[in-house]
């Protein structure tokens, strides 16, 4: 059995294929059937097994079309290049959905980010700077959330971000959380210790 043309919906199955994803990798196999569980997850990877293209074919099979204005998954990355790639990521492969996908980084205008945003959103992605500024300055509503994913979380413990994904995350109503890490170390268990309980672990060796 395929996961991408079982388990996943059928237009998110069809732009897979015609990107040539045609088998799932030993990560996505092994995570997207718990995500779509509805389990907060963390996973385990080494750089180049497929952690954030997990992320967005999980975030579209759980949202798979716009609704009202609020973003309902909200996804953090280590820095801008990491946000440009993500979003591109969402392009590609959500091109049978009307999702909006927004990515918020130091590069360009906070004013533009807002407006942005404000007129409908389904999906941020962005660094956490960028994202606590938008959500203090009231430019992002946060209330609708239902899934939180942390990418790279070990940068942002080397990038001194444990405050703001602290204050990010325990002001979000309550949703599933995914946390990909190159290494489950002991610093990055006490980054989520205070928001993610009992999640499932997959870990693969590099």
């Amino acid at each position: 059995m395929n996961l991408f043309t079982e388990k996943l919906n059928k237009n998110l199955a069809k732009s897979l294929l015609e990107n040539h994803f045609e088998e799932p990798l030993e990560l996505q196999a092994a995570a997207i059937r718990k995500i779509n569980s509805g389990a907060d997850v963390i996973v385990e990877a080494p750089m180049g097994s497929g952690r954030s293209s997990t992320i967005v074919i999980s975030t579209l099979h759980k949202l798979q079309a716009s609704f009202e204005d609020a973003p309902r998954a909200l996804i953090i990355v280590a820095d801008k290049d990491a946000a440009i790639a993500m979003k591109e990521q969402f392009t590609l492969l959500g091109s049978y959905t009307d999702l909006r996908v927004h990515a918020a980084h130091e590069g360009e205008k906070i004013d533009k980010l807002a407006e942005s945003i404000y007129f409908g959103s389904d999906v941020v992605i962005g660094t956490p700077t960028r994202i606590l500024e938008l959500y203090f300055k009231k430019n992002l509503n946060i209330n609708k959330i239902k899934l939180f994913a942390l990418d790279d979380a070990e940068l942002m413990i080397k990038n001194a971000n444990q405050g703001q994904i602290d204050r990010l995350a325990l002001s979000l109503p309550k949703c599933q959380h995914l946390v990909f890490t190159k290494d489950y170390s002991a610093k990055v268990e006490r980054l989520i210790e205070k928001f993610i309980v009992a999640p499932q672990m997959i870990s693969l060796e590099g």
